[in-house]
């Protein structure tokens, strides 16, 4: 982060919901390339869907360079439109995108009362402390009193981050049969320390 100048954190606005689902569907890219060929495309496709005042983003010179979302297990931060999907994709090949982009964006596993982050990250910048801004943002908020996230086993470098900040690996679920993704995550979780 040495040539940023400073990173301001603010909700996201309408106008920013191209730059968030074009980072949702390249965050989650690994597991939905086979079924979307082109991020843009599935950028297009779920960008009506994202609930935007779950969102939050980090700017640095008037650009959007990561994004964040807190919800929680009753309401979801994202409502797929499968006329949306069909539209991108087609009649044939809409049912197996929709479903995989269910699953690539479910939350499952949640505790009721509790918040749920995810934070895709500008491919320009793989930077760990605007991730970590984005999550002392988040947590600084203190909405509940737990937090999870769900990881990909693979992905060590977000679980490394995430037990700097005080997250605990509580689960892993193996890949379910019924999924388009085959997947396997960690469950990870964070205590509010009571002080």
């Amino acid at each position: 982060m040495s040539n940023m100048k400073k990173i301001d954190i603010m909700p996201l606005t309408e106008r920013d919901r191209g730059v968030a689902s074009y980072l949702m569907i390249y965050s989650a890219y690994d597991s939905l390339k086979k079924f979307i060929p082109k991020i843009e495309r599935g950028g297009l496709a779920i960008k009506n869907s994202l609930i935007i005042r779950k969102f939050y983003k980090a700017v640095s010179d008037g650009k959007i360079i990561g994004i964040i979302y807190l919800s929680d297990f009753r309401s979801g931060y994202i409502e797929l439109n499968y006329s949306d999907i069909k539209k991108q994709f087609g009649i044939i090949k809409a049912k197996k995108v929709y479903s995989a982009l269910q699953s690539a964006f479910s939350v499952k596993n949640i505790p009721k009362d509790c918040g749920y982050i995810g934070y895709p990250i500008s491919a320009e910048s793989m930077d760990n402390s605007i991730a970590e801004a984005l999550l002392n943002y988040v947590l600084s908020q203190k909405k509940y009193e737990k937090y999870y996230m769900q990881i990909s086993k693979t992905d060590l470098t977000k679980r490394e981050l995430l037990e700097k900040l005080g997250f605990e690996l509580i689960k892993e679920y193996n890949p379910d049969e019924n999924s388009n993704l085959k997947t396997t995550y960690l469950l990870m979780e964070y205590t509010e320390k009571m002080v």
